[in-house]
């Protein structure tokens, strides 16, 4: 009879053994680590620096360190050791860190419910049947690219089976697109779902379009595809009801006299009697040799008067263009226009004098009125100066140093605001909420270049350090309640910098609660039932924990303790309660961590502390390794290190310390390290 079981390699008591409770326990111990297997991670190649018990692993390879030629099997950590556990067919895991089950195939570990390649139906949000086997419920369905275009295809199996897209309202098709009974593309509607009419085929052969149901009355536009501003519009809407008209083009090349309608004759025309023309596009004296065209022209006998209408009579809401003079560049020509006075409508829109000269004594825009002060006064939403070719400039030019040359923002011509040269050559901002009396904010000095604020600068906070800044930023995280500064390519912390040298450790590796002054090794001293000590720390870096880890020298049965973590108030006093860990157990000697997940500011000021529930013994620093806490009335000979205080052991942790100088104590601080996430 083999001493173990064939599955999961059980020990077995055997008949008169000794000191069965041994193989007993051990068999429960692999159950335990076996039954409901679950693994942190299958990543990992060598075991982690501080495990707890009871944490299981799939060994990755290649294995190294205490690992090493354990690839494939389950690592647990059991007594403070590593047991390794050879799977078998059929062991299936499930990998905490993946959110995914794993089985073992007799060689590897793959996965448990790998996707199914076909399927004979699929129904989403509603059932498929045997003609729909593929059945989408949605507001929309997304059929994207795997890298460049993408294809829709509807595949028939011979030229008079139907490869077509069915439109349906309440399962009743009412248009249907696609190759219909051969390989021409066919359009076709029905009212009813049953009988169906074609309204547009393509012929595959030949490419031509037919409508067999015709055009409703909306024009027929056609464009030409060269020039898209190109049209023609054949409009049936102006015919009354009746007969079908046919028009037939006749078997000649000639021009289309449409008197009605925007039209160009070639040669000599003559009209006679009065002559009207309301077209909407007409060209008069388009000869382009030498020609004299006259327009309202001939002598008027003295006392008579000749009104001479060009462009008039436009309606409300309708848009009239006036040319006069040549427009191309190169041409030349004068425009004389004679008579005492020249009257804009009050309609204009836009005066467009193209690059010529204008001169004025006074000039109002937009409704203001111009002054002798003001000789230039504009109403308008907003004024644009644009540049003509690269850049442009505005300038302000006053005649002496001791003038001004600003320019003043305004509400109800009471100034609120002035930038410029006021009294001198310097650059000055200054303000006023009264228009009389003004508050400079910012002056630039000409001599120097210096920039001097006249009030506190308020940096407004930005939710996350910039992700990329130049050297010489400064700015405010509100969400760490810190100021930064870009220097050397570092970022650096203005109100927490370092006072001495640092090394921010990495991943799994412990950073010491001291202040770096310490020059002995740490000592240790015996808790006391119900006792907290707390002491302060400065980060010299932001430091993001998921350890707190004690040391017991002296172990004590029963003994337990808890880390503390406090913010500290304005005066760097312990405030509020951030952190207590869970019980830590003394009864034996070595590292206590408790997990812990939080970040600590660099320059922001932590209360650390233990409380204990017995006399077990743990490692404090040395007094010169902490910090001193002021106070007191009368000269402290001895350096004051902790604040101390009694409470029962099953009481909470006071959320809020509420400091009390009778609570200082020369005590040394407990040794306290942080382990970096």
């Amino acid at each position: 009879m083999s001493d173990e079981t064939p599955l999961l390699s059980l020990p077995l008591i055997l008949p008169a053994q000794a000191q069965k409770h041994v193989t007993h326990n051990e068999a429960l111990r692999l159950l335990d680590m076996l039954v409901h297997l679950a693994v942190l991670d299958r990543t990992r190649t060598e075991a982690p620096a501080l495990p707890a018990e009871g944490d299981r692993h799939i060994v990755a390879a290649p294995a190294t360190g205490t690992w090493q030629g354990q690839e494939g099997k389950v690592a647990a950590h059991w007594g403070g050791t590593w047991v390794f556990l050879a799977p078998r067919p059929g062991w299936q895991a499930r990998v905490i860190a993946e959110d995914l089950s794993l089985i073992h195939d007799g060689s590897t570990w793959q996965e448990a419910f790998p996707p199914p390649e076909t399927l004979p139906s699929l129904g989403l949000s509603t059932p498929a049947d045997t003609t729909n086997r593929l059945a989408v419920s949605s507001p929309a369905s997304l059929f994207t690219h795997a890298g460049q275009g993408h294809q829709l295809k509807i595949n028939k199996a011979a030229a008079t089976d139907h490869a077509s897209l069915l439109l349906q309202s309440g399962f009743t098709g009412h248009a249907e697109i696609g190759l219909l009974g051969n390989t021409g593309l066919t359009v076709q509607v029905s009212a009813d779902g049953s009988t169906f009419a074609p309204a547009l085929t393509a012929n595959a052969a030949t490419a031509s379009v037919s409508l067999p149901g015709g055009l409703a009355a909306a024009p027929l536009l056609l464009r030409d595809p060269a020039d898209p501003d190109r049209r023609a519009a054949l409009d049936i809407s102006a015919l009354p009801s009746g007969p079908l008209r046919t028009l037939s083009l006749p078997n000649v090349t000639s021009e289309l006299a449409a008197l009605a309608g925007s039209q160009t004759f070639t040669g000599a025309k003559i009209f006679s009697g009065t002559f009207s023309v309301t077209t909407g596009n007409a060209s008069f004296g388009t000869s382009a040799a030498n020609a004299t065209y006259g327009l309202g022209s001939g002598a008027t006998a003295s006392g008579n008067s000749k009104t001479v209408n060009i462009a008039t009579g436009g309606a409300a809401g309708s848009t009239t263009t006036l040319t006069l003079g040549p427009a191309h560049p190169a041409a030349s020509g004068n425009t004389t226009i004679h008579g005492t006075s020249l009257t804009l409508g009050p309609g204009l829109a836009d005066f467009d004098m193209g690059t010529a000269h204008a001169r004025a004594d006074l000039l109002g825009i937009g409704g203001a009125g111009a002054s002798a002060t003001q000789r230039l006064a504009v109403a308008s939403a907003s004024t644009l100066f644009t540049h003509a070719g690269t850049g442009t400039e505005l300038t302000l030019n006053k005649a002496d140093p001791a003038d001004s040359a600003t320019i003043s923002l305004k509400t109800g011509f009471s100034t609120r605001a002035q930038l410029g040269l006021m009294g001198n050559d310097d650059l000055a901002l200054r303000l006023s909420t009264d228009g009389s009396s003004f508050a400079t904010a910012l002056s630039a000095a000409a001599a120097t270049g210096r920039v001097t604020l006249s009030r506190p600068l308020i940096l407004e906070g930005q939710t996350a350090d910039p992700a990329t800044a130049p050297d010489g930023t400064i700015w405010h995280n509100s969400t760490t309640a810190q100021l930064g500064l870009q220097l050397g390519g570092q970022t650096l912390r203005l109100d927490g910098q370092q006072a001495m040298p640092w090394l921010t450790p990495p991943s799994g590796e412990l950073v010491l609660t001291t202040s770096g002054s310490s020059s002995g090794n740490a000592g240790s001293a015996a808790g006391a039932a119900g006792r907290i000590d707390l002491f302060p720390f400065i980060p010299r870096a932001d430091l993001s924990i998921d350890r707190l880890v004690a040391n017991c020298t002296a172990a004590l049965a029963g003994a337990l303790c808890r880390i503390l973590l406090y913010a500290a108030d304005a005066h760097g006093r312990p405030e509020a309660l951030l952190h207590e860990s869970a019980d830590l157990d003394l009864s034996t000697t070595g590292a206590k961590a408790a997990p812990i997940a939080i970040t600590l500011r660099q320059g922001r000021v932590i209360w650390l502390g233990l409380r204990h529930s017995s006399t077990a013994t743990l490692s404090h620093w040395v007094p010169s390794a902490t910090p001193d806490i002021n106070g007191g009335t009368t000269p402290a000979t001895t350096p004051r290190k902790v604040l101390r205080r009694s409470l029962a052991w099953g009481t909470p942790a006071p959320t809020n310390w509420g400091f009390t100088s009778a609570e200082i104590s020369a005590a040394s601080a407990p040794a306290i390290w942080l382990r970096m996430a």
